[in-house]
């Protein structure tokens, strides 16, 4: 005879599991939430950081892009398609020019119309030291990902200058 208890208690476990699926379970937005992590914690610099370091994370971010990507920065009224390495080239290029870094994602919004495509709006805040000033910039950011070999992918990034309040 099956008391409430061991009901009750099947029940739990029965949730309990189902929340940790749920939670766990690879999602194609939580892989493209991964990869804009990665761009918070790669793009970012201390003043400790070494030279090796900073080329780790160049390939780390370089690697989110497809081969070629397109590229538009409004603000140097900058536009083109660009092979990984170069991209990399150019990361480390920015980068070098911080002795210390910080960059922050918010109001991210990602959206996903078909399996293998992507579109995440955000805005992107860099903060921190250039070479001889404090350096603050916030961009809105556009970008398109594509799902290729099971990898999300940025294959065009818009960068738009955000008007100072």
């Amino acid at each position: 005879m099956v008391n409430v208890k061991t009901v009750a208690v099947a029940v739990m476990l029965a949730l309990a599991l189902g929340f940790i699926a749920f939670r766990f379970w690879p999602s194609d937005e939580r892989a493209i939430r991964k990869q804009l992590a990665l761009i918070e914690e790669a793009g970012s610099k201390e003043p400790t950081e070494k030279p090796i370091q900073a080329l780790v994370k160049a390939k780390q971010l370089a690697g989110l892009f497809h081969d070629p990507c397109r590229l538009e920065v409004e603000a140097v009224d900058s536009a083109g398609e660009y092979p990984r390495k170069q991209i990399m080239d150019r990361i480390t290029l920015v980068r070098a020019s911080y002795t210390r870094a910080s960059v922050s994602l918010h109001d991210v919004v990602v959206d996903i119309p078909q399996d293998a495509t992507a579109v995440v709006h955000c805005t992107i805040r860099v903060q921190g030291e250039g070479t001889s000033q404090p350096v603050a910039d916030v961009q809105e950011l556009r970008a398109d990902l594509r799902k290729i070999e099971g990898e999300w992918l940025f294959t065009a990034i818009r960068l738009v200058e955000v008007l100072e309040r």
